[in-house]
């Protein structure tokens, strides 16, 4: 894969590397080599991301005067996050993937969020809104070199991950789109050690996917279209449903879970 993506680089005079993420009420695309940043855009209104996704990397290849073929690898935010948006993500990905014949790359939606706050002096915690009144949760540290995380991903209720987090003693970053739902207990919980990003800035970031899977895939690790998958912390309550379901004899045989 490496040698593929050196001989592209040969071709190209450059690794362009395209980042979706639809794993949030955020739909955005952007387009990175290693030297920049061509382009990025981001929405966040209700409308459905497969409405969406498409017409805007047609748009932003268009305006940057690129096409597809220009293409060396896709990067995409393969959760946690919507399950519905992840799996759009994580199959516009994979279509693109077969089309072209481009190695891809699944980013945690949590590291993307945590590699938007470099340099941080304390712990990183990406949040992200998981229902059922819990949060999809990673904590971090963020060095110059990208971040590094100090435990699983999880789905877990805010109280329990405020109690863990306190016993770091030392100042947060809460970052991700359960902040603004949360934001006055956790505030409660860790007074002024509790450090917030401005609205902006704490919205999930295609550049930041496409930056850490060009990264990746440079060092040779993209994969095919088939070995592709959404990264899930949990089951979808549908899947739940379902999985009770057979445990009390409602499945027929051969269903799949």
């Amino acid at each position: 894969m490496r040698s593929w993506l050196i001989c592209r680089r040969k071709e190209r005079k450059q690794v362009l590397v395209l980042g979706i993420d639809t794993a949030t009420l955020v739909c955005g695309v952007a387009l990175v080599t290693p030297q920049r940043l061509l382009a990025e855009y981001t929405l966040q209104v209700r409308k459905t991301h497969s409405e969406r996704l498409l017409p805007m990397v047609a748009a932003m290849l268009r305006d940057a005067g690129l096409t597809p073929e220009d293409l060396g690898g896709v990067a995409v935010a393969a959760g946690p996050g919507s399950f519905t948006g992840v799996r759009i993500g994580v199959a516009t990905a994979r279509a693109l993937g077969q089309a072209l014949g481009l190695p891809l790359v699944a980013v945690s939606t949590l590291e993307a969020l945590a590699a938007q706050s470099p340099h941080f002096s304390g712990l990183v915690s990406p949040i992200l809104d998981a229902r059922r009144q819990q949060v999809y949760n990673a904590v971090f540290r963020v060095p110059a070199e990208g971040p590094v995380r100090l435990g699983e991903e999880r789905a877990m209720p805010l109280p329990e991950l405020l109690a863990e987090l306190k016993e770091y003693g030392e100042p947060v970053l809460f970052t991700g789109d359960a902040v603004p739902v949360y934001r006055e207990l956790i505030t409660e919980a860790f007074g002024p050690q509790a450090c917030f990003l401005p609205l902006e800035a704490g919205l999930s970031r295609a550049a930041s996917v496409a930056r850490l899977g060009l990264t990746r895939l440079v060092a040779g690790g993209g994969v095919p279209f088939r070995d592709l998958l959404p990264q899930y912390v949990r089951r979808s309550e549908a899947e739940t449903k379902s999985q009770a379901g057979c445990r009390e004899g409602g499945c027929s045989p051969g269903t799949d879970l």
